[in-house]
């Protein structure tokens, strides 16, 4: 953890709260990370995101800010209404603040402020991200650095694009949303990447193995991007695509010069904690 300038920061409670997959909570205090926990923990349902009785577990809020992911729908939806209106209830001196539409920022600030490093590139590989005019962010390479307050600049982003019309079918996709369709295809059922990558070095389902090749070149590619783009040898790895042991090997083997941090929190139930560092070390961005 990258100490704050004391000069600067007053000391705050921070609590993130992630309303997307892997439901979580994490309160930063005093610029440390206090308390974490995800929601399938106490719900025992799997990648569960309704976060609401974890909330009944913290106090002594000064801050809350809430992330999430674009696709959130149905379920989702209803979950993350439900624990808004539950934030403001028992939370109602808190400043509120809402990071939904930075997606791939608070999987960033997740990484880089847990790696230790100072400056580094910060490399954000998922399936989906937020949404934009463009389409749904699914890369994203930022420069980041640490001072008075946070510091990033985007480097470098890809996106999910859509078919022109309303069908919300995708034109082009990023490997995140290749490795859902093999799942899919595979009937593993949904948001099943994690098993697509365990049964790719089995070789036993080919585009299980198709994919990770795939995954594994554009891993290089991204690594060589970010250390052209921001001249760092410090890079943090994260987003739900780094949770793939094998990859992440292979490039600490293909850059040996390069410093690598591989966030464990990577999938959604991170930007809790990336939310509360922002909150903490960054500018406002607005309430919710």
């Amino acid at each position: 953890m990258v100490p704050r300038d004391q000069s600067y920061d007053e000391e705050m409670r921070v609590l993130g709260v992630n309303l997307s997959n892997n439901g979580s909570i994490c309160v930063v205090d005093d610029g440390q990370i206090d308390f974490y926990l995800e929601a399938e923990r106490v719900t025992r349902v799997k990648r569960d995101s309704d976060v609401s009785k974890l909330l009944d577990m913290v106090e002594n809020i000064d801050v809350v800010a809430i992330s999430d992911a674009y696709w959130n729908t149905g379920t989702k939806t209803m979950h993350s209404t439900k624990c808004i209106s539950k934030i403001k209830r028992l939370f109602p001196d808190a400043e509120k603040i809402d990071y939904r539409d930075r997606h791939h920022l608070t999987h960033a600030a997740c990484g880089f402020y847990n790696s230790g490093f100072e400056e580094a590139a910060v490399i954000v590989v998922d399936s989906n991200g937020s949404h934009s005019d463009k389409g749904d962010e699914c890369e994203t390479i930022f420069h980041c650095k640490t001072g008075r307050r946070f510091h990033w600049k985007v480097k470098h982003k890809e996106y999910n694009t859509y078919k022109e019309g309303d069908s919300g079918e995708y034109a082009t996709w990023g490997i995140g949303k290749e490795f859902d369709a093999v799942a899919e295809s595979l009937e593993l059922g949904e948001c099943e990447a994690g098993k697509v990558m365990g049964l790719a070095p089995y070789n036993t389902h080919p585009d299980a193995t198709r994919v990770q090749n795939e995954w594994e070149d554009r891993s290089v590619e991204l690594v060589e991007k970010a250390l052209a783009t921001t001249k760092q040898k410090n890079v943090v790895l994260t987003g739900g695509c780094f949770l793939n042991c094998v990859v992440n090997y292979k490039l600490t083997k293909a850059f040996p010069d390069v410093k690598f941090y591989a966030e464990p929190v990577s999938h959604d139930g991170g930007t809790a904690i990336g939310s509360a560092y922002l909150s903490y070390h960054a500018p406002k961005i607005k309430s919710y």
